[in-house]
């Protein structure tokens, strides 16, 4: 099975949303469907969001992650780890739904941690965002206010995953990869991310 894809542009509006990530992860380790996950979001108000307008693209956005997975045991240790390691999962689910994450992850934030780089600045995320408008042509039509967005929430990733420890932070923390999570990287062949969760193999 290939890996989704969304849409990069989608990232304006679709950030980290760990504790969303973890409700509807756990859902799906109870066996409940997506279609009830989804009329749970909107008619029950699964996420306690002061409006439901939302609820059901959140939902969907959150089963696209967990499908990403491909591995229901991931999606079990999602909704029941400690909370860092949640985010690891979930920032890797990112990871196969966007591929402008993955990149970033890999080109930024693998490089800097493999070269004992360990700093990394807004404007640096500015920069490869217009590297990677530069060849990627669905990106390069991304209004200014919507860079400034998607960079906002690549900044949250790292916040959230433990790399920085707030949004004024530029000094990047190394991460020691969750045991389960590496494994499923390996099984789907992922070997490239690794760098992303400050593991250097790639065998």
């Amino acid at each position: 099975m290939s890996k989704p894809a969304r849409k990069d542009g989608s990232l304006s509006r679709e950030h980290f949303m760990l504790r969303e990530f973890r409700l509807v992860a756990d859902l799906k380790h109870q066996g409940v469907s997506d279609a009830d996950i989804i009329a749970a979001a909107k008619d029950d108000n699964l996420f306690q969001y002061p409006t439901t307008s939302e609820s059901a693209r959140v939902a969907r956005t959150m089963l696209l992650r967990l499908e990403a997975l491909q591995d229901d045991a991931l999606v079990a240790h999602a909704a029941t780890a400690l909370k860092e390691q949640a985010a690891q999962i979930n920032l890797y689910a990112m990871m196969r739904s966007y591929a402008l994450v993955e990149q970033f992850m890999i080109q930024e934030i693998g490089q800097r941690i493999s070269t004992l780089d360990y700093h990394i600045s807004r404007a640096d995320i500015l920069s490869f965002l217009a590297r990677y408008q530069a060849t990627n042509p669905d990106a390069a039509t991304f209004a200014e206010a919507t860079v400034k967005r998607i960079a906002g929430v690549l900044m949250e990733c790292l916040c959230e995953v433990g790399y920085l420890a707030n949004t004024r932070s530029e000094d990047l923390i190394p991460l020691i990869i969750e045991p389960t999570l590496e494994d499923v990287i390996k099984k789907n062949n992922d070997h490239q991310m690794l760098s992303a969760f400050s593991c250097l193999e790639v065998l």
